[in-house]
């Protein structure tokens, strides 16, 4: 979000109330911010499948689909090249600008600790809002939960916080073998009603498809505490952690303004992406991917293992391409502009979404198929980022993020303008 719009460290010298500003357009590494760009449309390409009904195809009335053919296609190619992918890339980068905001914090003299507390509490308070109000699937709150717990790890040596990355990203494969143990079972399919085609669940996703707003907030409510439950026993929150301290590490070493210096590292990342990390997703889409992972079973270790290591490792790869090759200034690139104003950008997309697809909307939920869905995507993803090009011609912050400064800033910058 906006905590990784600052990508060059500022100048010690100057003044204290310049230096706490956010960067501007000239101080910011225009890669990553096509690289934020970047993850915005994987996230979108991921989140289509909720916001258009497809995941609950088996609870809705059959349609025939345009294109209905290549969904089952479609379907592996989202679980091999996008899911975990986006949102495991943007909890790098999440971690890389806040140990970028943290440093430009302390630079200037303000207290930093307090300035995050500020920040991830705007942020959640964002985020449930988000949740309920606009779209269950929200991100954001779990974002700004992990942002309080990464301020303990905060003062790690560059080498502990990588050590303290690679056990939480490689902690799934372990509790994977208690869940072998104990004979786990997926909580949220036991509870009543909340089994396929059992009354609670049919009665949520209608209030999605065909009810009011009034429904569509009963839904949300539900299935955000559910989303919880879902990415805590699917084992996502740790490799999110995972992510957010390696951001942290890349920004300790001085990726953002030195990736020359780091090539060779790059490379070596990038090869193993494309080598380890992209068959490895293969794998872990030929076994079911997440729904291959509970009741615990065998096939369930491997697709773990699978995610464990190919997940972080294609992210990565990602990222690494984008250090690599992204060169020339492309001021009127569309991903760049999406990546300066990402927190509105995101919400955005759920609000443009859910207008398309919710019955108080278009009503679309469940009439397109999955084809059609991503082609919806890549059209609502083309035309925000054009609205963001043409805003950012005339303000130096997406409306959001000025309210997230605004709230989060305000007086601590009047306070070291004064000091």
């Amino acid at each position: 979000m906006n905590s990784i719009a600052s990508a060059l460290p500022m100048d010690q010298t100057e003044p204290v109330s310049a230096a706490f500003a956010p960067a501007s357009a000239q101080e910011r590494a225009q890669w990553l911010d096509a690289l934020r760009g970047f993850a915005l449309f994987g996230i979108l390409l991921a989140n289509i499948l909720p916001f258009s009904g497809y995941v609950f195809r088996g609870l809705l009335p059959p349609v025939h689909h345009a294109w209905a053919a290549l969904d089952p296609m479609l379907e592996f190619l989202e679980h091999a090249l996008v899911e975990g992918k986006f949102y495991s890339l943007f909890s790098f980068l999440f971690g890389l600008g806040f140990a970028l905001q943290m440093r430009r914090a302390e630079r200037s003299g303000v207290q930093a600790l307090s300035m995050q507390k500020r920040r991830m509490a705007w942020l959640l308070v964002f985020g449930v809002a988000h949740a309920v109000l606009i779209w269950f699937g929200d991100i954001l709150s779990t974002y700004a939960v992990f942002g309080f717990a990464l301020l303990w790890f905060r003062n790690l040596s560059q080498r502990a916080l990588l050590s303290c990355a690679l056990a939480f990203l490689a902690s799934p494969v372990l509790v994977y073998l208690v869940y072998l143990a104990v004979g786990m079972n997926d909580p949220l399919a036991a509870a009543p009603g909340l089994s396929p085609g059992e009354g609670l669940l049919a009665k949520l996703v209608n209030g999605v498809a065909n009810g009011s707003y009034a429904d569509v907030v009963q839904s949300h409510t539900v299935f955000y505490g559910g989303g919880w439950v879902r990415r805590a026993v699917r084992l996502a929150l740790p490799r999110i952690f995972g992510m957010f301290l390696l951001g942290v590490w890349a920004a300790r070493i001085g990726l953002p303004s030195a990736r020359d210096a780091h090539r060779p590292l790059l490379r070596r990342v990038l090869l193993c992406g494309v080598a380890i990390g992209l068959p490895l997703n293969f794998a872990y889409a030929a076994l079911g991917s997440g729904d291959a992972l509970l009741p615990a079973t065998l096939d369930g270790l491997l697709a773990i293992a699978a995610a464990s290591i190919g997940i972080p490792l294609l992210c990565l790869a990602y990222a690494s391409a984008f250090a690599l090759y992204w060169r020339r200034e492309r001021q009127g690139s569309l991903l760049v502009a999406a990546g300066r104003v990402p927190l509105s950008h995101y919400l955005s997309q759920s609000v443009v979404c859910v207008t398309l697809f919710y019955g108080f909307g278009f009503g679309l939920f469940g009439r397109v198929s999955y084809g059609v869905a991503l082609l919806i995507a890549v059209a609502v993803y083309l035309s925000l980022s054009w609205l963001a090009r043409v805003w950012l011609r005339s303000h130096a912050h997406g409306p959001m993020e000025a309210l997230w400064r605004r709230l989060s800033y305000g007086s601590v910058r009047g306070a070291t303008a004064q000091g």
